[in-house]
C-alpha cells in the first residue's frame, strides 16, 4: 500500500509552540502509512532538530513579502515531492502554500489555528473567507481557538476541528536528582522557591508583567527566584531588568534552551502571564513535569489549566495581582504539591501526544479518500 504523502509547512522553524507541535507530529506519525516531510518560509534550530529524526525538510527563505520565484519555488518543492495532502501551520505558510497548492495540482489542504490572536487582523480572516473553498479543514489546538475563528472568519461549523497539542507526559516525570543539581549550579538555597518562566521574549506573552510583578514582590523577593528560558524581541529589556535593582537579585535568564525539562524539574512552579494564547503548550509540559501553574485568566491558557485545581490565574496586565499570586504559592508547599499533582493527572487524561498524533493520522486518512 502506498504511503500518503504529506507536507508540513510553517512560517518559520525557530523554536517556539507552532514549530514543536510541527516536529512531534512529523516525528511520530507512522512512517508504515506516512510519507511526511516538512517545509518552511523560514529556517530555525527545529530544521536541525528534524533532519536529525530523518524528516526530510527544505527552508525556502522567503521574506515577509510575498516573492513570487519564491512562490514558483514552493509549487516546484510539492510538484516534485508528489503532495498529495499540505498541511499549513500559521498565517504567513498558509498564505503561501495555498497559493502554492493550487500552482501545483495539491488535491488537498488543510491548515491549523495556534493561537486566538488578540490584534486586529482582519485581513487574515477575509483570507480564510476567500479561499475558503481550497482548505478542507481549518484545525484548531483549543475549543477557544476555534470559536474566535469561526466568530472573525464566519466560516461554517463544518469546515473546523479541534485537536489539542499534546505533551508526551512520560517524558516530563520529575527527576529528583537532575533537581538537585540544577537548584545547587543556580544556588538557589533550601528554603528559596524558584517559579520558570518558558517561551517567547515577546509582547504576547506577558514578559513585561512579569518583571513588573518581580519587583512588586519587594522584600519577599529574597525567598523566590526566577529563571527565564526563551528568546525574541524584548530580551534586550530583560538583560537591563537583570543588569540592575531587584531584577539582578530575582531572576536568572537561561537564553534558548533546546530541552525545557531540566528547567522545569528544578522549579517549583510555572509563572505564564500571557495576554493570549492559543492552547498554552509551556503551561501543559510543566503541568506534565507536576508544577503548579500561576497564569492569566485568558482564553487558550484557561482550556489547559484549571483554575483552583491545577492552576492559580489572576487577570492580564495585572502585576501585582501576578505577585500575589507568585508569593501565595510560594508559601504554600502543601498547596504547590496538590496543584501540581492535579496538573500532571489532567495533561495525561485530556493532552496525551498519542491522542494528537492519532486524531492527525484519522483526519489525513478520511481526507485522503477521494485522493
Amino acid at each position: 500500500m502506498e504511503r500518503l504523502r504529506i507536507c508540513q509547512l510553517i512560517t518559520e522553524l525557530a523554536p517556539a509552540g507552532a514549530e514543536r507541535c510541527v516536529y512531534e507530529l512529523a516525528r511520530r506519525l507512522d512512517r508504515r502509512r506516512f510519507d511526511v516531510r516538512v517545509a518552511a518560509l523560514r529556517g530555525g534550530a527545529v530544521a536541525d532538530w528534524l533532519a536529525r529524526q530523518g524528516i526530510p525538510v527544505h527552508v525556502l527563505g522567503l521574506g515577509w513579502r510575498l516573492d513570487v520565484r519564491k512562490l514558483a519555488k514552493l509549487a516546484g518543492l510539492l510538484r516534485a515531492w508528489r503532495v498529495q495532502l499540505l498541511h499549513t501551520h500559521l498565517f504567513h505558510a498558509d498564505l503561501a502554500g495555498r497559493l502554492a497548492a493550487d500552482l501545483a495540482g495539491v488535491p488537498r489542504l488543510v491548515h491549523t489555528v495556534h493561537t486566538v490572536e488578540a490584534r486586529f487582523r482582519p485581513w487574515q480572516y477575509a483570507f480564510a473567507r476567500l479561499w475558503a473553498g481550497r482548505c478542507e479543514r481549518v484545525i484548531c489546538v483549543s475549543a477557544s481557538a476555534r470559536r474566535a475563528h469561526a466568530r472573525r472568519s464566519g466560516l461554517p461549523a463544518w469546515r473546523y476541528c479541534v485537536i489539542p497539542n499534546g505533551v508526551d507526559v512520560a517524558a516530563f516525570g520529575p527527576d529528583p536528582a537532575v533537581r538537585a543539581e540544577m537548584r545547587r549550579q543556580w544556588g538557589i538555597g533550601p528554603g528559596q522557591v524558584l517559579a520558570a518562566y518558558a517561551g517567547r521574549l515577546d509582547y504576547d506573552k506577558g514578559l513585561d508583567v512579569l518583571m513588573s510583578a518581580v519587583g512588586r514582590l519587594g522584600p519577599r523577593g529574597g525567598e523566590v527566584r526566577v529563571v527565564i528560558a526563551g528568546q525574541g524581541p524584548l530580551r534586550g529589556a530583560l538583560e537591563k531588568f537583570i543588569a540592575c535593582g531587584e531584577g539582578g537579585r530575582a531572576c536568572r535568564y537561561l537564553g534558548f534552551v533546546e530541552d525545557i525539562r531540566p528547567m522545569l524539574w528544578a522549579a517549583d512552579m510555572l509563572v505564564a502571564p500571557s495576554r493570549w494564547e492559543g492552547f498554552g503548550l509551556a503551561a501543559a509540559e510543566a503541568m506534565a513535569a507536576g508544577l503548579p501553574v500561576v497564569g492569566t485568566r485568558i482564553a487558550g491558557l484557561s482550556d489547559v489549566v484549571a483554575d483552583g485545581r491545577t492552576a492559580v490565574l489572576v487577570g492580564p496586565e495585572d502585576a501585582f495581582a501576578l505577585a500575589e499570586a507568585i508569593w501565595r504559592l510560594a508559601r504554600d508547599a502543601p498547596l504547590r504539591q496538590r496543584l501540581g499533582q492535579a496538573g500532571r493527572e489532567r495533561v495525561a487524561r485530556l493532552f496525551p501526544i498519542s491522542a494528537n498524533v492519532a486524531a492527525h493520522e484519522a483526519l489525513y486518512e478520511q481526507l485522503a479518500g477521494g485522493v
